[in-house]
């Protein structure tokens, strides 16, 4: 009977950190508040544009709130915000908007240079990667804050 108990606490522990956890951490981000800060990591900001972009409704909210945390260099090509929203609905990012979920890979950190990929499950099941380049910004707007420069798709091979 004891091993039963333990076993059966095992398993709930695993069950909190399996499923309670990741939401209370997604929860935990703020996207109506969200903006470049420096205590925020590469994967912090990559969270908060995918929190937003799983967000995303009429008004385009989440999408200006992933605007937010481009970079200036990558606002250059994209921007302005309007731009930016009519390149999120083309079909090769389409996908990123009211997602299920994210899979984050593992980050790769290099100076002031980030790569974190991830896969999302779409709003119709299907997988599709993700290669979000962030680096640390340099200049007067957004000191020592990670923002992203690019975004590519790529496929996900299912075995």
């Amino acid at each position: 009977m004891f091993y039963l108990r333990v076993g059966l606490f095992k398993l709930f522990t695993l069950l909190v950190y399996l499923i309670i956890l990741p939401f209370q951490v997604w929860a935990s981000y703020d996207i109506e508040n969200a903006y470049p800060k420096p205590e925020l990591n590469p994967s912090d900001v990559v969270r908060l544009q995918l929190l937003a972009m799983q967000q995303n409704d009429e008004s385009n909210f989440g999408i200006e709130v992933t605007f937010r945390f481009a970079s200036p260099e990558n606002k250059k090509q994209t921007g302005p915000l309007k731009r930016f929203i009519s390149l999120l609905r083309n079909p090769s990012y389409i996908h990123l908007l009211n997602h299920l979920n994210a899979t984050f890979l593992e980050l790769t950190l290099e100076d002031d240079f980030a790569i974190q990929d991830v896969i999302i499950t779409t709003s119709k099941g299907e997988r599709i990667g993700y290669r979000f380049r962030l680096s640390i910004q340099k200049g007067p707007l957004y000191p020592e804050c990670w923002m992203t420069d690019s975004v590519i798709p790529f496929k996900v091979m299912e075995v």
